[in-house]
């Protein structure tokens, strides 16, 4: 009965954190549409995409994913071993210590602003004045790197302490404030007021945690001890770690590189498409993750291979089951799901068709990147920074050869670095599977093999059916409204096709789900 309980509360924890990324990843959609709506696909709109996407590949590489990936574990451990007194000393000294890292890093970011600028995006050279507004702009953003980094830790902080809905809402609050702005001021501030706004919010991810910390007894102390056990055993991961996460912003890194030798909104185009696909694939993929983290972290410091190897099987079956309908979604809609997001104001019908280029061929992507979010985090469970590590440096290389032959060869523009992200975000999502069944043995089994290729048929034929109905659906017209109804009309048969496809292929949960939801009904 306990475990039938502890079952319904995990459910429920995971339903609400995604109902609040999604609020939160809908709201962050607003706010790129309120934007695309200001400067359309243009000079304007690539400075801004670009100011605001540094500061974030540099966290992205310095901190990032290292902060949650060390801290955590360690963190857990320290309560579990050595007492809250002990633990609350190691989150002194870890805070104090990447507090340090990231001022560092905002400094050397906004002295080198502009060859950073000529660096990552070397294309806006030819334009006069674009080189240097970006770099105005991104000395403004740079301090994002300070509060972000300070987020992370609190979010480790009170997830370690099973409080997952605060650390699930700081999106919404940094959004909303962005929301607000851009509804208000609009561009009469220029770019400026922008970028001054989008500092503002990140430091509130910071600001709405400390309350809760609070609540937990946490009370910051400056402390500065790079001797202390918990720092070292952090930094002996942290390399590794942070190499491994460094694949999404490096393809985005030589994505921008090549788009930005497109001319004006190539990198815009991009990025929005790009952030659609990460929504929708992070909506589901980050709450799994965020929840069954720091219990795949018990279970391995408890050593319980098989548990450990069950709950990483059960979350790579469940993503791939809801990605795979989202993919599908996306593959056959791309254009007017483009469209009713951003069609508005300065964005127009040829950015509309460039934009949804770029996302379909992006959704190719979408499983593997799914599945490369749960083992990577499996990985990190088990300290284990090297092979994520590894298979990043392959997609990474990957990801580079692709974009090469496929935009700069076979010219398919910013189609073909879209597809080029999706092939190693699969070859890395096969590397990780295979590397993941060597260290804990059981977790890819027949069944669940069987299971991601039946997927990939239920896939294809949802897409089938939401282009035949599209077909007829087109003729809705143009406009927000009717193109809406249009993907509603196209996406609830393509949904019934998919999941009795499903039902029909017994994919392992499906029919569990189906009997749950019938008993539901018909009581």
């Amino acid at each position: 009965m306990s475990e039938k309980k502890n079952s319904g509360k995990a459910a429920k924890t995971i339903s609400l954190m995604a109902v609040i990324i999604m609020l939160a990843k809908v709201m962050g959609l607003l706010r790129e549409t309120l934007v695309a709506r200001l400067y359309g696909q243009s000079m304007e709109s690539d400075m801004i995409n670009t100011a605001t996407q540094i500061p974030l590949l540099f966290f992205d590489m310095v901190l990032g994913v290292a902060i949650l990936s060390t801290f955590v574990p360690i963190f857990n451990k320290c309560i579990e071993k050595s007492g809250i007194d002990e633990a609350k000393k190691f989150a002194d000294n870890f805070t104090t210590v990447v507090g340090i890292i990231a001022a560092a890093a905002a400094a050397l970011g906004m002295i080198f602003a502009e060859p950073l600028v000529r660096l990552m995006v070397p294309g806006y050279a030819d334009i006069p004045g674009k080189v240097e507004q970006t770099a105005a702009l991104l000395r403004i953003l740079f301090p994002s790197i300070v509060f972000t980094a300070t987020a992370y830790i609190a979010v480790g902080v009170l997830q370690s302490f099973g409080e997952f809905t605060i650390p699930s809402l700081i999106s919404v609050v940094s959004n909303g404030i962005m929301i607000l702005y851009l509804l208000i001021f609009g561009d009469r501030l220029g770019l400026y007021g922008v970028a001054v706004s989008m500092l503002i919010a990140w430091a509130m991810q910071l600001a709405v945690q400390l309350p809760h910390l609070i609540k937990f007894g946490m009370r910051y102390k400056f402390r500065f001890d790079l001797k202390d056990s918990g720092i070292r055993e952090a930094a002996l991961i942290a390399l590794p770690v942070l190499i491994s996460s460094w694949v999404q912003p490096l393809c985005n890194v030589i994505n921008m590189a090549f788009g930005s030798k497109m001319g004006d909104g190539a990198v815009s185009a991009l990025n929005w498409a790009n952030k659609i696909y990460i929504i929708m694939v992070g909506v589901f993929a980050y709450a799994i993750t965020n929840f069954i983290f720091p219990k795949l972290s018990r279970l391995s410091g408890e050593e319980n291979k098989e548990g450990f190897a069950e709950m990483t099987r059960i979350s790579v079956g469940g993503i791939t089951v809801i990605i795979g309908l989202v993919c599908s979604l996306f593959l056959s809609l791309s254009r007017p799901i483009i469209s009713v997001v951003f069609e508005r104001g300065e964005f127009t019908a040829e950015n509309t068709a460039i934009t949804g280029g770029a996302l379909f061929f992006y959704s190719f992507g979408m499983i593997g990147y799914a599945i490369c979010e749960v083992l990577n985090k499996s990985f990190y469970a088990l300290s284990d920074g090297r092979t994520p590590m590894v298979t990043s440096i392959i997609g990474i290389a990957v990801n580079f050869a692709a974009a090469a032959l496929l935009a700069g060869v076979l010219d398919m523009g910013v189609g073909g670095l879209a597809l080029a992200a999706a092939v190693s975000s699969n070859v890395m999502a096969i590397c990780l599977l295979f590397m993941i069944n060597k260290r804990r043995a059981g977790t890819v089994t027949a069944a669940l093999v069987s299971d991601i290729v039946k997927i990939v048929i239920c896939g294809a034929a949802a897409y089938a059916a939401a282009r035949s109905v599209d077909i007829f659906a087109v003729r809705f017209g143009g406009g927000t409204v009717m193109t809406l109804i249009r993907l509603c009309v196209c996406a609830l048969p393509a949904a019934l096709v998919y999941f009795a496809a499903a039902y029909a292929l017994n994919i392992s949960g499906v029919r569990a789900m189906a009997s749950k939801l019938k008993r539901r009904f018909v009581s």
